[in-house]
């Protein structure tokens, strides 16, 4: 668990990948070196630490309604600790999602939308959804990437569903990007390629992530909510997450 610096084998021909994270979740609490488990209201819910938790070497966030009637869900990032700069990414995950609800592994820049100009997004970032589920998906996915802004006369967009129903299952999700733009994989195979957006030349931190509306393009909340912490079956397990970027060639 943590960060390495571990050099790849180097090829003249060719740039190596360099591994700059390595985590299995196998301790027993997360590394605050790396992660942040952030909190406040976001959306129609409460992003809590309650949410959030490791078992059996796996992340584990439960979104799940309390007494009160609030739901919690879970909101977990390396922001300002971690970084990923025209590399890849990849994480083991599986998922149970209830209308109302998604859940994500993705990358986001601190300077997404600075310049408020589409074309500069290559130099501001891009939010790149890596994997991301609803409860009205029936356990498929898409991948999505956004970038200029979020308000409507400069937001872009791109994205890709993928209608197999494999969230109940293990699968490896990750994405590789550089200038020419992303390429998506689910367990080792490219499933997806995008040359839409600009390629990030960003720093990019990663997230998983639950989030809750109570009616929105994810579904709509069962008004009883999602029950008790125990009884909640909305729920988003990570095995592990790894991280690389390039070394170029000749170095």
């Amino acid at each position: 668990m943590g960060l390495l610096l571990v050099a790849g084998p180097v090829c003249a021909a060719e740039p190596a990948w360099k591994l700059t994270l390595e985590e299995n979740f196998d301790g027993k609490e997360l590394d605050q070196k790396i992660w942040n488990v952030e909190t406040g209201k976001r959306r129609d819910a409460l992003n809590s630490p309650e949410s959030v938790d490791l078992k059996d070497g796996k992340l584990v966030i439960t979104t799940f309604t309390d007494e009160m009637g609030v739901t919690h869900c879970g909101f977990v990032t390396t922001r300002k600790k971690f970084f990923v700069t025209q590399g890849k990414a990849v994480a083991r995950c599986r998922f149970s999602v209830r209308p109302g609800t998604q859940v994500a592994f993705w990358a986001q820049s601190p300077t997404y939308g600075k310049s408020g100009d589409p074309a500069k997004a290559a130099e501001d970032g891009v939010e790149i959804d890596i994997m991301e589920a609803t409860g009205l998906m029936n356990g498929a996915y898409q991948y999505a990437l956004h970038w200029g802004s979020y308000k409507p006369a400069t937001h872009k967009t791109s994205n890709r569903k993928f209608t197999e129903p494999v969230g109940a299952e293990w699968h490896d999700y990750g994405v590789e990007w550089d200038d020419a733009g992303y390429r998506f994989t689910r367990d080792g195979k490219v499933v997806a390629t995008d040359a839409k957006a600009p390629g990030s030349k960003a720093p990019e931190f990663l997230l998983f992530t639950s989030e809750s509306n109570i009616k929105s393009w994810n579904g709509e909340r069962p008004k009883e909510g999602y029950g008790p912490k125990d009884k909640s079956t909305n729920t988003f397990e990570i095995d592990w997450v790894k991280a690389w970027e390039r070394v170029p060639a000749g170095k």
